[in-house]
């Protein structure tokens, strides 16, 4: 049982809907105040997990608030919309909220392609009262995630761990070193010099050290990777602005 009780408070309780097909899924995040993210789906969890390691985000929230659609009243969650006479209320409430480095909100849905047809009837409206509100409003569908990304997002997510950080710390040592003589490797190459071996990459990449396409495979017999300077953008793995 997940017991995440220093959670952040959240618009829609997706561990408690009913007549669902499968149950939520709760991921850590270094973003989230509390630590958690709850998601619904496997594809919200893969976006989820790609806001979270995207430098350009600084805080990142789900189920963050509901939307009034008739009125454009911003509410905690659902029950706290009190009717009104005369009103068929409608709501909606983002996957995610994301706040940029350039100061910027941004809503998120993360919804698959054969959805995104139904809720064009609804997104004007959402975007319209999303922007009185001072947030911009995006839709990421599936087909932009890509299995291959999503194998060194995991792992780069998971070595974010805090009892990892002597092994990350001692990585970018030896990287540092490294790099000083030569700023391109292949990954094999460059992996059998570390002792801690391919994880060693993943914290150069993780700390800006290095750099790598992460749309092809990372650790393949062709696999290059760079030197990068403490530049960060190859973890900018989706638009995020507007």
């Amino acid at each position: 049982m997940i017991r995440d009780i220093d959670s952040s408070n959240f618009a829609r309780d997706v561990s408690r809907r009913t007549r669902r097909g499968r149950r939520a899924l709760v991921i850590k995040s270094t973003k989230c105040p509390g630590g958690d993210l709850r998601v619904e789906s496997a594809l919200e969890r893969d976006v989820g997990l790609m806001l979270d390691i995207d430098p350009r985000v600084i805080e990142l929230t789900a189920q963050p608030f509901t939307l009034e659609l008739q009125s454009n009243e911003m509410l905690p969650s659902r029950q706290q919309y009190r009717p009104r006479t005369g009103i068929k209320a409608r709501f909606y409430t983002p996957d995610f909220l994301c706040r940029l480095d350039d100061g910027s909100l941004m809503a998120i849905d993360a919804k698959h392609s054969h959805f995104i047809e139904e809720f064009e009837t609804k997104r004007k409206d959402v975007e319209a009262c999303l922007h009185q509100h001072g947030v911009g409003f995006m839709v990421i569908p599936n087909t932009v995630v890509s299995p291959t990304v999503m194998e060194a997002v995991g792992n780069l997510h998971l070595l974010r761990a805090g009892y990892l950080a002597p092994i990350r710390l001692a990585a970018e040592e030896e990287l540092s070193a490294l790099l000083g003589s030569c700023s391109s490797w292949m990954t094999t190459d460059l992996s059998s010099y570390l002792s801690s071996g391919r994880i060693g990459l993943l914290a150069g990449l993780l700390a800006g050290l290095l750099t790598a396409d992460l749309t092809m495979p990372l650790f393949s017999s062709t696999s290059e990777i760079r030197a990068a300077h403490g530049d960060l953008s190859h973890l900018q793995l989706l638009k995020v602005r507007v």
